[in-house]
């Protein structure tokens, strides 16, 4: 026999209003940062009441870790996607575009991220959380920088690797806080002309 709490876990009308609310947090994070996203502003973006909140999850931390964790496992799936490629460059050709794709890098988007960044440094839970993530998705570029420059020759790996997400997280911090901020197709072409420095045996690929 099925419990209530199961019930809730499996229901289409419960799985969607949760979309609903993270979609909203997105929007009140952007527009008033972490420490201005209240139950009742996100309620009003959300349309529901603050009552299921606190049904669905219990308090604000319980509301801003839980759109963390979604948000970065979609991030995941996406930069997981690129890694089905078997060339190595593909691969990190891919793991940059995740970074620079609308869906990562929208202005709504770079202003959350930067939020809970900003937020880690406080909160033990959003800090476990977003190393977990950071070091599942530096090791999937270290691997393949590795594999690259194993086959073909190049710098050392680590800094290869270092180098390439040093320069996206600057082009992020660019969209986001420069009064002119670059667009994502600048951002992108600058991040590949930076690539072929890096690498520039493999310039022609790109």
């Amino acid at each position: 026999m099925t419990s209530r709490k199961d019930a809730r876990k499996v229901s289409p009308t419960s799985s969607r209003t949760q979309a609903r609310v993270i979609d909203a947090v997105v929007e009140v994070i952007a527009r008033h940062g972490i420490s201005g996203t209240t139950f009742a502003n996100v309620s009003a973006a959300a349309e529901v009441s603050q009552g299921l909140l606190v049904f669905h999850f219990k308090n604000k931390d319980g509301l801003l870790a839980e759109t963390l964790t979604r948000l970065l496992q979609e991030y995941g799936h996406a930069w997981n996607d690129a890694m089905s490629a078997e060339d190595p460059l593909r691969r990190i050709l891919g793991l940059i575009r995740v970074d620079l794709s609308p869906e990562i890098c929208s202005q709504k988007m770079l202003a959350l991220w930067f939020s809970f960044w900003g937020e880690a440094g406080a909160k033990p839970l959003y800090n476990k959380i977003c190393v977990e993530a950071e070091k599942e998705r530096h090791q999937a570029m270290l691997e393949s920088c590795r594999e690259l420059v194993e086959v073909s020759g190049g710098p050392d790996p680590v800094l290869l690797t270092n180098s390439i997400d040093a320069f996206t997280d600057g082009l992020w911090l660019q969209m986001h806080m420069q009064s002119q901020p670059i667009t994502r197709a600048e951002a992108l072409e600058s991040a590949m002309s930076h690539l072929r420095l890096l690498i520039p045996q493999h310039a022609h690929r790109f």
